[in-house]
């Protein structure tokens, strides 16, 4: 097993496993988990002994009232209250499912990170794994729609480095029209048939015009397509930013 203990020192910055969203724990668990589990990746990388991490999390203010229970004058609004406490249960409900019960202080839920395998205690330190990472569908309980989410959002993940690959390194070519083959896409991305086939999907509403039939294109055939780039950095920076990348 690999674990951010092991890797964290050929790392910039905070250590956090991207099997964390692609195997749905992101999707699963409510906001002030997520923090949580941010926040062990925080001091696992960082500090030394448990005692230390402990300290760090203490010292964490996204961490101050999480798992206390929520009142409403913590809130802007009777109506930022409400739809918060609504979110909190749909999660409470989702855990009671699997006869999870929601933990109500930050220490039942690490017990709960360490159960799942998200957290390894070794005794005197804590750890996180990278490779292999648990996943959602083995520990919880999912209706269809969910495991149907839950595959589309492993599918993003997988895809979406892939196709930001792409999309730089059409942009660094200054250009607007390309004529490539899927030969050359596949040499440019590193990637195979099945994923290559996704990222041009994935293209399809930035493109000009659609390829047509772009799945059933010979391997060796060019495609010529014309990308919008304005349309790129719309969803990739948000507007505001689009005039700084030319």
């Amino acid at each position: 097993m690999q674990t951010v203990r092991d890797i964290r020192q050929n790392q910039e910055g905070v250590v956090i496993p991207s099997s964390f969203t692609a195997n749905g724990w992101s999707s699963v668990l409510s906001h002030e988990m997520n923090v949580l589990f941010q926040a062990i990746c925080y001091v696992v990388t960082e500090f030394e002994t448990k005692a230390e991490m402990e300290k760090g999390l203490n010292e964490i203010q996204a961490l101050e009232g999480t798992f206390s229970e929520p009142v409403a004058e913590g809130f802007k609004s009777e109506e930022d209250f409400k739809g918060y406490v609504n979110l909190l249960n749909r999660f409470k409900a989702f855990l009671g499912r699997s006869n999870y019960e929601y933990p109500t202080s930050r220490e039942e839920a690490i017990q709960l990170f360490i159960k799942w395998g998200l957290v390894i205690d070794k005794g005197d330190v804590w750890d996180v794994p990278v490779n292999p990472f648990p996943d959602t569908a083995d520990l919880f309980q999912l209706s269809e729609a969910e495991t149907i989410a839950l595959a589309h959002v492993k599918m993003e993940a997988l895809v979406h480095p892939i196709f930001s690959r792409l999309i730089i390194t059409l942009h660094e070519k200054d250009e607007n029209t390309f004529n490539l083959s899927k030969a050359d896409m596949k040499e440019m991305l590193n990637t195979n048939d099945a994923m290559l086939a996704e990222v041009l999907i994935k293209l399809t509403p930035y493109l000009e015009e659609a390829i047509e039939n772009v799945l059933e294109i010979p391997e060796d055939e060019s495609m010529t397509f014309t990308v919008v780039w304005e349309r790129v950095y719309e969803d990739f920076l948000g507007q505001q930013f689009s005039p700084n990348v030319q």
